[in-house]
This record gives structure tokens, C-alpha cells and sequence, in this order.
């Protein structure tokens, strides 16, 4: 193939209407390349879409995702993307993905962006990366198949929910979405960290889970919600993108029977995989939780190009430890004015 029959074009998927077919004629897309993903984005946050897009003799060949984010506190950086674990280059060889990067830095150049980061980029392996996790992700065969890679105890835990009386509910409803919410608060409170603000969660649902592009699993005990999943999806991959439960329930189990469900749920829509997301590498409890389901563990890279030095960089994992320390004991409600302003600087 001639460098002639390249075209190389900066394109915003809100204003291409048929952009998720292009996007599922590769066979490789998740719903993080979604243009349905970048308006939760842009609504919720005021980024800016900034795709670029390769195409050859006018068909579509491949993209490289990038939000712009414009933030008075964190500066102008170009971001492949904003709030999900893995957003690697839609493309048919390295070739073809030196061509989409040459493009971002140059975009990035003449923006005056910071940096540009890439998550989960596999063809920058051999550059230094920023930040390093651990990323699971999970074959979806018969439930039975399936059934039988459950780690003893995972397997234990699932029928204790169960005599327990726990029971699921899988919906694409607002009210459901609600009470994930308020799970999600108390989560991200144990955890000392704000939440996302409630408005991204209602544009999520809007524009994802409303479009069949996602659903709530939560487990209800007594009439009360207890535990709860957000599972988004495009084509044939599923992506386990917010969990959350009450602590209170904890000896109920009921997260094991939330995230059974959804694979179940995953099997009967005939999704191919499943991705539990990526975990800190020193967080032995969840990667432990995430091993028992039978997925495979991966290596998770993120890198950052400084246009500064002109090169990859490594900036050092960020230390928030004191903030989670003192967040822990602060109101939900302050929790959640603090998401509202802080989110749109640190996307």
C-alpha cells in the first residue's frame, strides 16, 4: 500500500452519525470508542472530541480516540480516554498506528497540550510506561464451561448469596441507575475518594445503557438494594465499568452473585469477553477477587508523551493517601460537591 492511498483527518464522532458502523466493521472497537462514550464526555465534562481518523481510498482503515482537556488547574493535555481503563488504537498493523500517532503529536504540538496520554496503547510496549496495573479479562463460553473455571471459594460465596436470599435484578431503567448511585457514594466514601458526580451517571445512562449499549445488575435483600454492577458493551465485548455495594451487607456475599449474573446476562446476549477492568498492582484483595472468576490477568500499561522533552515519560504513580485518609470521615454530600468541581480537571 502506497502512502498515497493514507488519508490522515482529525474528525469529531458526535458529528458523523455513522460512526459506530465504521467502528463495528473493524471487529475490534469497544464502547469506549463509541461516539455514544464521547458525548457522556463532552455533556458531562466539556472535553473535546479529537479523533483521528485513517482511511484508505476513502474507507475507513482505523482511529486513535483522543478527548482534549482544557482545565485552568491540570493544563491542556489530549487524553486516549478520559475515564476508561483501556482505550487502545483501532488499526491493522503498526504501521498504520505510527501514522495515527505522528498525527496526535503533531495535533498535540500545535495545541500546546501538556502531554498526550495513551491507555492500554499494545503497539507503544516498548516505551517506558507511566503507570503500570494489573487488567483482567474474561472468555465468555457456556455457563457451564464457565461455572466450572470458578475458583472453590468464588463458587462457595455465589451459593451463599443465594440461601441467603439475595436476588438479582437486571434492568436498563433510571430508577435502578438511582439506587447504583447511592451505592456508589458509599463505595467511593469507604474507598476515600469523591464520586463521579450524579450527572455523568444520568448522561451514561442517556446515552449508553438507554441506547442498549449497557445495563444495571443490582442485588436486592429484604427490598433493599445491597450490591450493584454497570455493565457497558459494543459488538461483541463487555466492559464491567462501576461496581458497588453497602459494607453493612458485606457478610451477604452479594457481589459475587451480582458479578455472576452478569456473566451470565454477557453469555445469553452472546458477548465473546468481558473485561473486569484494571487494579492496582498493590491491591492483592481485588486482583485475588478478580483471579477466582478464571480471567486471565494481563499487564496494563499507561504513557505519557511530554512535549516538553519531546519523548516518553514517567512521572511516578501519583500518592493521594492522606486525601483518602481524610476523605473517609468526610460527609457523602461534601464527597460529592468536591466530585462535581474536581472531575472535569483530572479526566
Amino acid at each position: 500500500m502506497s502512502e498515497t492511498d493514507n488519508t490522515v483527518t482529525i474528525v469529531n464522532p458526535l458529528k458523523l452519525p455513522k460512526w459506530n458502523q465504521l467502528l463495528q466493521s473493524s471487529g475490534q472497537a469497544t464502547v469506549f470508542h463509541t461516539s455514544n462514550w464521547a458525548r457522556v464526555l463532552a455533556e458531562s465534562y466539556g472535553y473535546h472530541p479529537a479523533y483521528v481518523m485513517l482511511a484508505e481510498q476513502g474507507s475507513f482503515r482505523g482511529c486513535l480516540p483522543v478527548m482534549e482537556v482544557n482545565s485552568v488547574l491540570t493544563g491542556k493535555r489530549g487524553v486516549c480516554l478520559c475515564f476508561s481503563d483501556c482505550c487502545g488504537a483501532v488499526t491493522q498493523g503498526l504501521d498504520d498506528f505510527q501514522l495515527l500517532l505522528e498525527s496526535v503529536l503533531m495535533l498535540g504540538k500545535m495545541g500546546n497540550w501538556r502531554y498526550a496520554e495513551f491507555r492500554g496503547e499494545q503497539y507503544l510496549a516498548e516505551q517506558i510506561p507511566n503507570e503500570a496495573y494489573a487488567y483482567h479479562e474474561l472468555e465468555i463460553t457456556d455457563v457451564g464451561k464457565m461455572h466450572s473455571r470458578l475458583r472453590k471459594g468464588t463458587s462457595s460465596s455465589i451459593r451463599k448469596a443465594e440461601r441467603e436470599g439475595v436476588h438479582i435484578t437486571v434492568s436498563q431503567c433510571v430508577e435502578d441507575l438511582r439506587e447504583f448511585y447511592r451505592l456508589h457514594c458509599l463505595t467511593r466514601q469507604r474507598h476515600g475518594l469523591p464520586p463521579q458526580p450524579s450527572s455523568f451517571f444520568y448522561k451514561l445512562h442517556q446515552h449508553l445503557i438507554a441506547e442498549d449499549l449497557g445495563f444495571t445488575v443490582l442485588a436486592h435483600y429484604k427490598q433493599k438494594a445491597v450490591a450493584g454492577l454497570i455493565c457497558l458493551h459494543f459488538g461483541d465485548h463487555a466492559v464491567w465499568k462501576y461496581g458497588a455495594s453497602d459494607d453493612s451487607f458485606k457478610h451477604l456475599n452479594a457481589n459475587n452473585l451480582v458479578l455472576w449474573e452478569t456473566i451470565k446476562t454477557c453469555a445469553a446476549r452472546g458477548f465473546r469477553c468481558l473485561s473486569l477492568g484494571r487494579t492496582d498492582l498493590n491491591n492483592d484483595g481485588l486482583i485475588s477477587f478478580k483471579n477466582g472468576w478464571g480471567a486471565i490477568m494481563t499487564s496494563l500499561n499507561y504513557y505519557r508523551y511530554d512535549f516538553t522533552s519531546n519523548g516518553f515519560v514517567s512521572c511516578g504513580k501519583k500518592h493521594s493517601g492522606s486525601f483518602r485518609q481524610l476523605f473517609r470521615y468526610l460527609p457523602i454530600d461534601m464527597l460529592k460537591l468536591i466530585g462535581r468541581l474536581a472531575y472535569r480537571h483530572v479526566g
